[in-house]
């Protein structure tokens, strides 16, 4: 007597509908899948001439912004008077910027170093609060370099607002005229005060 043989299951037939217990119809596709799919058709047909032959583009669109912004910008009155001036927190954020920037060649007192001094009464193109800020932002001949582009005009006033709180002296510093940098052949005792030693 032979043994039974075991029951070999059958390998699902590609066209039945249930596999794996996952069952899958023939429905229709949705009316609406259609209409929008026919909409985005229809869309790129005009959407892609347009954006072609148009002449318009995002990089067209940024640089006319920046135009816009920049001739916003140059019709803005620039103020005539410092507007940190008594501020105390942005006397605080200016005394940061003076002393990182600008104390290398006015020296933290300001009282000048290979930059002129900033505390005495000479200030050899103007002492209002434009004169200074246009010094800083713009530069001037022989050293002092623009900063507008690396500080900001915000900065610049604040860094003012505290140099306005440094006491001053009513003696001519360096940079005055017949005073020049410490140890320079012009950085002798202005004229009238005594001589070193005497």
């Amino acid at each position: 007597m032979s043994a039974e043989l075991p029951e070999i299951a059958e390998r699902p037939r590609a066209d039945e509908a249930h596999q794996d217990g996952i069952g899958e119809e023939d429905n229709a596709i949705p009316a609406w899948w259609w209409w929008s799919w026919f909409a985005t058709i229809v869309f790129a047909a005009f959407y892609l001439p347009y954006y072609t032959l148009s002449g318009w583009s995002q990089t067209g669109e940024y640089a006319e912004q920046v135009e816009r912004a920049a001739a916003i910008a140059a019709s803005a009155p620039a103020p005539n008077a410092n507007p940190f001036r008594g501020d105390a927190a942005a006397i605080t954020e200016g005394q940061q910027v003076f002393t990182t920037i600008c104390a290398a060649c006015h020296k933290p007192d300001a009282s000048g170093l290979v930059g002129p001094s900033l505390v005495d009464p000479y200030w050899k193109y103007g002492d209002t609060d434009v004169d200074r800020f246009v010094s800083v932002a713009k530069g001037r001949p022989g050293g002092m370099p623009a900063w507008e582009t690396q500080l900001g005009s915000d900065k610049i006033w604040k860094a003012l607002a505290y140099l306005e709180t440094l006491p001053k002296s009513d003696q001519p510093g360096v940079g005055a005229p017949g005073v020049g940098a410490p140890g320079s052949a012009a950085g002798s005792a202005p004229a009238g005060a005594p001589a070193p030693g005497s």
